[in-house]
């Protein structure tokens, strides 16, 4: 009988696929004047950084409109995670915080189950 994998060897073989594949030199970025060949992972942290401190974006509509700018904001989440990382702490990865959550909410549902069992209350 073949021995199944587990999740845990699962992670571990997705992880180190995504790490060789981070490796691959597939992107071509601009850095000072000069367009260079670059990993997906040094293209990725540039772009995280570029995130992290807010750019200006040039906006070319198509229908003969004037060019004109997009002023994007520095990302706080952006920066966080970029400082954990370099301090060596890792953090969890989220799909979007707002499907999270809080940890209000949390304590507010817990107590709201607490008072109903200690009064023996139901919803129906």
């Amino acid at each position: 009988m073949a021995k199944r994998k587990t999740n845990s060897s699962a992670g571990k073989l997705l992880s180190r696929y995504i790490r060789i594949i981070a490796e691959e030199e597939t992107e071509v970025i601009l850095v000072e004047g000069e367009d260079r060949m670059a990993t997906k992972a040094e293209a990725m942290a540039r772009k995280m950084w570029k995130i992290a401190l807010g750019w200006t974006e040039q906006v070319v509509p198509g229908d003969g409109a004037m060019p004109y700018e997009v002023e994007h904001a520095p990302d706080q989440k952006m920066m966080a995670l970029l400082y954990d990382r370099m301090e060596g702490r890792a953090t969890p990865a989220t799909e979007d915080d707002t499907n999270r959550p809080s940890a209000a909410m949390k304590v507010t549902e817990q107590s709201k189950s607490r008072i109903a069992q200690a009064g023996e209350l139901t919803d129906g």
